[in-house]
């Protein structure tokens, strides 16, 4: 048995988190396993780090990438559906999608896979429609319902702006124009292109986007820290923070300067850097570690936890009971920080640098490190917080792909 996973689109460790245990899981039942990968440094995550190289039945593919956005303008640019997102990164050129999808059919030619696992990856899904049995994987923020026309995005929103209305019926004519060219079948909708044969979103409903608008029900997420539990107030360092953002977000200087200046004691884990700079940037009160630090163990001692708002930090700081200041990063955080507001003991801040400039931002983290009330939200959250079952995730996933490998090729 071959399968082919496939991650086109978004960054970060949440992408390889869902593949690595099913990949593992196919594995140990002897199938080869083909990674796809569009950030292929991540593929360290499977392999022997005294070897580098991946363990024997894992093959690292090139994969076709799309070229984000450089410019910080893009930032700026309204993004409140899924067609809005894929415009912006050029999906809206004819000749940038078909030599795409392309790539990913001559790709599955090549490895002539028995089944296709997608994350976050629409042309992959395109391509594998109809000639091999596929599924697709995701959070909730990735995994629009399909077989309808595509929801906003924000949960807050109630409609779709007229632009982006345009953009999805501007793309699914493109998509479709390619399809019709190469005699395949056409999509019926844009959200079509985010599933497979089968699909299974892992979110919860806590923090799933989509929530409102989901006819079938999600599955628990894997990727979730575990074993985490709330630590009383009086059981907590005074005053103590953990700080976790990546390497290039764009506020990472002032928050992390507005931390320094504020003498709060700070553990912090920047990923993407190396132990050096990790070294070089720490101060007496500013401890940089160098590599992941685990959740269960620094989350629940913290009187606050700031960050940029991946999922899996924001629900791992909801189930220690621990205050968050979120400062989000790109759409993806700010709903997921939207979200997670709801629980309580939440502060958002959206523009550090406009909404507290000076020593504004690093009064504030002291202000949020010793606020009591919202201590006592925090640790009121935490108990709404119910992660599932992931094992059984993981089985259903597992038997829908052995279950979608055996049909017969169309």
């Amino acid at each position: 048995m071959r399968i082919l996973f496939g991650w086109e689109f978004g960054a970060g460790l949440g992408h390889v988190n869902r593949i690595k245990p099913i990949a593992r899981a196919f594995r140990d039942q002897g199938a080869e396993i083909f990674l796809a990968l569009q950030e292929q440094e991540r593929a360290d995550a499977f392999w022997n780090p005294s070897t580098a190289r991946l363990p024997d039945g894992y093959h690292l593919l090139p994969i076709p990438n799309w070229r984000m956005p450089s410019d910080p303008k893009a930032r700026q640019i309204p993004t409140h559906s899924f067609a809005d997102v894929l415009n912006l990164i050029g999906y809206g050129s004819e000749i940038g999608f078909a030599a795409r999808l392309e790539s990913w059919t001559g790709l599955l030619s090549a490895v002539s896979p028995d089944l296709v696992i997608g994350d976050f990856s629409p042309t992959l899904n395109i391509a594998a429609r109809g000639r091999i049995p596929s599924l697709t994987i995701g959070n909730g923020y990735t995994m629009p319902p399909g077989g309808r026309e595509l929801p906003p995005i924000r949960p807050w929103q109630s409609k779709l702006e007229k632009f982006s209305k345009t953009h999805e019926a501007n793309l699914l004519g493109i998509i479709n124009k390619v399809l019709r060219l190469r005699g395949e079948p056409q999509l019926a909708f844009l959200s079509d292109a985010f599933h497979g044969d089968r699909s299974f979103p892992l979110t919860l409903p806590i923090v799933d986007p989509y929530a409102e608008h989901r006819q079938s029900a999600t599955l628990p997420p894997f990727n979730m820290p575990r074993d985490i539990s709330p630590l009383p107030a009086n059981e907590r360092s005074d005053d103590s923070v953990f700080f976790y953002m990546p390497r290039n977000h764009p506020s990472l200087k002032t928050v992390m300067d507005a931390l320094k200046r504020s003498n709060l004691p700070v553990t912090a884990f920047i990923s993407g850097i190396g132990s050096d700079q990790a070294r070089q940037i720490s101060t007496a009160s500013f401890q940089v570690s160098p590599t992941p630090l685990p959740f269960n163990e620094v989350m629940p001692k913290a009187r606050l936890l700031v960050h940029h708002g991946g999922l899996s930090t924001a629900v791992a700081g909801a189930m220690a009971g621990t205050p968050q200041a979120i400062v989000p990063w790109n759409l993806e955080h700010l709903v997921t920080a939207r979200r997670i507001e709801a629980l309580g003991g939440i502060k958002l801040i959206n523009n550090p640098d406009k909404e507290f400039p000076g020593k504004a931002l690093g009064q504030l983290f002291v202000k949020l490190a010793r606020d009591t009330g919202l201590a006592k939200q925090a640790l009121a959250a935490a108990k709404s917080v119910d992660l599932g079952d992931p094992d059984m995730t993981l089985r259903t996933i597992v038997d829908a792909g052995m279950e979608l490998s055996r049909t017969p090729a169309p």
